[in-house]
């Protein structure tokens, strides 16, 4: 009988997330021209209309490959100190796959892309255990703390998946959160000895890079994530947040960061803020929240911007000044922090949409 000892055992950590990501960008980089010429030859695009801000019909199954990238990585380079986790967390994103994946070639009713996000969710949260502990010492009782959680958790890893599906209307910018977010959990799990989220973390990093010279830079191959990419990004970005809540929030990581809500809404301020914004625009407008539209925030940028790479750039640059501010000024505390967050959000929407009444848009350059 074979003496089997898991490859991670011997491995140190930035050989893992290093490995991870390698294996990620390269299954996502060869792996999109195939899919561009399957979708050319299936007619499998996204056609442009009154709302989308491309002029081309472009491929949309990109994110069939981050898929795979970071499905692959992970389980190659993940040990079996989370193997139990990682088990519900690629049940999870499977669900999500064939759903965005049907929602991308014949287009779901919202009704059914909804149930599998919940089924989906339910399955991390509840199965897995992943979310936000209300009362630790009662982790195994059906109780009041552990049903909120529940509903708590439930909520958060909806609204993040969704919030990154409304966000992916400009090349880049979905991909480039995906990026920042992913990148910023991994360094804090490993700082953490959480190695196997580093290892996704990192994974989905490498996945994102190879797919932004897609979707950004390349003629021949140009392709878009589609509900499969943003969903399988707003899930993970949500079991990340998950994690990094819980383990700070509850005192059992070795380096505790003590604002680390401010830090977790300043790493997804760009969903998240988004997806609160339009739901009120909406709503004062007595529209439907569900209101399909281009008054994201992405859209107005474009417009001053003249160009996708431009918004994209202006709006990642923001984030990451945004990320800065609450690392070196953490010792002002989460009110203070989470107060300035939302009042910089605030002020630079009335900013735009101040301009763009006065008309100082720029003429689009449409992908």
């Amino acid at each position: 009988m074979f003496n089997y000892m898991p490859i991670s055992i011997h491995l140190p950590a930035w050989a893992l997330t290093s490995a991870g990501l390698l294996l990620s960008f390269f299954i996502t980089f060869y792996g999109i021209p195939s899919v561009v010429k399957i979708a050319q030859i299936k007619s499998l695009y996204d056609i442009p209309n009154n709302r989308t801000s491309h002029s081309e019909p472009t491929p949309r199954l990109g994110g069939a490959m981050v898929f795979a990238g970071v499905i692959l990585s992970s389980v190659l380079f993940t040990g079996l100190d989370n193997a139990i986790e990682l088990k519900y967390i690629i049940a999870a994103l499977l669900v999500l796959f064939f759903i965005g994946l049907k929602d991308d070639i014949i287009t779901l009713q919202p009704v059914k892309k909804a149930a599998g996000q919940l089924i989906a969710s339910l399955i991390i949260v509840v199965l897995g255990g992943i979310r936000i502990c209300l009362n630790c010492e009662l982790t195994n009782v059906i109780d009041l703390y552990y049903l909120l959680s529940i509903l708590i958790s439930l909520v958060l890893v909806m609204i993040l998946i969704n919030s990154l599906n409304l966000i992916d209307g400009i090349d880049g910018l979905a991909a480039g959160v995906g990026i920042i977010s992913s990148f910023s959990f991994g360094i804090w799990f490993i700082l953490n000895d959480q190695i196997s989220f580093a290892v996704i973390c990192f994974a989905l990093t490498g996945s994102l890079l190879a797919f932004l010279w897609y979707n950004i830079f390349s003629k021949k191959y140009k392709i878009f994530l589609g509900d499969t990419g943003s969903m399988v990004i707003g899930f993970l970005l949500a079991v990340f947040l998950v994690r990094f809540l819980e383990l700070n929030l509850n005192s059992t990581a070795t380096e505790t960061f003590k604002v680390a809500p401010s830090l977790a809404l300043a790493i997804l301020i760009v969903p998240v803020f988004d997806v609160f914004r339009i739901v009120f625009v909406r709503v004062i407008h007595k529209k439907s929240p569900f209101y399909a539209d281009n008054n994201h925030i992405h859209h107005m940028v474009l417009k001053l911007a003249g160009s996708h790479l431009k918004a994209t750039m202006v709006i990642l640059i923001v984030n990451i000044i945004l990320i800065l501010m609450v690392v070196f000024l953490k010792s002002l505390g989460n009110g203070i922090l989470i107060s300035f967050l939302l009042l910089i959000c605030i002020s630079l929407s009335l900013i735009l949409t101040v301009l763009m009444k006065n008309g100082k848009h720029k003429e689009n350059k449409l992908c």
